[in-house]
């Protein structure tokens, strides 16, 4: 078998195991499951700001030539797959995948060769990834007068920052949104405090379209002294 076939077939069971047919293959044309024969666990690190995926695998087979390490994404099932590893080498059972970025669900199989350079197995589906973390936003809240507090914060610079929101906890009370911005961006609110009220703590949260968090303020704490009993 030639190395066009090869990769032919090695592309068509990778597809096939992530659930598709292969690019310009009908699912008839496809070839039949192949059986699970390696088990494949994938990490997800984060190295000095940069994600990666590292995978580790243990073929059950013996009787077997190269694998090949396939990394699947994309959304609404049309997966665009890429082969990211190989190897000849049994004693080689780890790949550490810096190709990777950061809010992208991503699916791996190996695929197992047989000596002829046919696709005879595979291995379970592992998937890695990670949302990256909310920008931290500014926020400065101080009291103004004895029961005022002045807030202010500053804009997100996420692009898909749509909505901000200011949220204030009094005593041990539920959190209540005090203030919405659309779009989002910097801005003040002048909190009054209600009698009784002993401890203030103030965050601003900013939100994409679909409501996920993309950035957050640390708390701001502010205190005013107990009523006397």
């Amino acid at each position: 078998m030639n190395r066009l076939t090869r990769l032919a077939a090695a592309t068509a069971a990778a597809a096939l195991t992530l659930g598709l047919a292969a690019p310009g293959a009908h699912a008839e044309d496809a070839p039949p499951a192949l059986p699970v024969a390696a088990r494949l666990g994938c990490r997800t690190l984060v190295v000095e700001g940069s994600l990666q995926a590292a995978c580790q695998w243990r073929v059950a087979a013996t009787d077997y030539g190269t694998v090949e390490l396939w990394r699947g994404t994309g959304a609404d099932g049309a997966l665009e797959r890429v082969k990211v590893f190989e190897t000849d080498d049994h004693s080689v059972t780890r790949y550490v995948d810096a190709d990777i970025e950061f809010g992208t669900r991503y699916g791996y199989v190996l695929i197992i060769l047989g000596p002829e350079g046919n696709a005879r197995a595979r291995s379970n589906i592992a998937g890695a990834g990670k949302t990256p973390p909310p920008e931290v936003l500014t926020l400065a809240c101080a009291r103004a007068a004895e029961r005022t507090v002045h807030c202010e914060w500053g804009a997100p610079s996420s692009a898909s920052a749509a909505t901000l929101s200011l949220w204030g906890i009094a005593n041990n009370s539920p959190r209540r949104e005090l203030t919405t911005q659309t779009p989002a961006g910097a801005g003040s609110f002048d909190l009054e405090v209600p009698n009784g009220t002993w401890t203030i703590h103030l965050a601003v949260v900013a939100y994409d379209d679909a409501g996920k968090v993309v950035g957050k303020s640390p708390a701001v704490v502010i205190r005013f002294a107990r009523p006397r009993r």
